[in-house]
């Protein structure tokens, strides 16, 4: 008896499996990065993966692009990806050229309907750039403990150097 209710349970689980592989499965997007802390003028590392069926990888021809929708002027931009992790993992660079509200998604992903999109979500906020004197002030704060380092080491350069005249100096005579 348990070997006939195992052979049932295998013949159960077979057709489940082999739905991931059917070129007539659903095609959904898992986004691998989001645009957060992007500021006016500043760019996204956009990566994404395609699946297809119930976790089964994607082996379509398609080429997704990133559709980035200004929201108050209504400007669409399209970034195409390219691939980044054969077959089904794609990247692109998305610049955000100014600070506010952007719609974000892909398109072209699903080849069995081009005209397709998924969204990443509601509305991304943009903030504005920060402004070029907190700018160089964070730039002369970071070089701070730089400049310290390299004056210590040329410190202690020339120590070192001072030393060893003063030891050849006293061997010599």
């Amino acid at each position: 008896m348990r070997p006939l209710a195992l052979a049932l349970l295998a013949l159960l689980v077979v057709p489940v499996a082999a739905a991931g592989k059917e070129p007539n499965a659903r095609v959904r997007v898992l986004w691998n990065s989001k645009p957060d802390d992007v500021r006016a003028g500043g760019t996204w590392d956009a990566r994404l993966s395609v699946l297809q069926g119930p976790g089964g990888s994607y082996g379509g021809k398609a080429r997704p692009v990133i559709v980035v929708t200004d929201v108050a002027r209504r400007a669409e931009r399209r970034v195409p990806m390219i691939v980044d992790v054969p077959p089904n993992t794609f990247r692109a660079t998305v610049a955000f050229p100014r600070a506010g509200l952007y719609e974000v998604a892909v398109a072209g992903f699903d080849p069995g309907d081009p005209a397709r999109f998924t969204d990443i979500g509601p509305p991304v906020r943009i903030e504005p750039a920060p402004p070029p004197a907190a700018a160089a002030a964070n730039a002369t704060a970071a070089s701070w403990p730089w400049a310290l380092v390299v004056g210590a080491t040329i410190a202690a350069l020339l120590a070192g150097g001072w030393s060893i005249q003063r030891v050849r100096a006293r061997a010599t005579g």
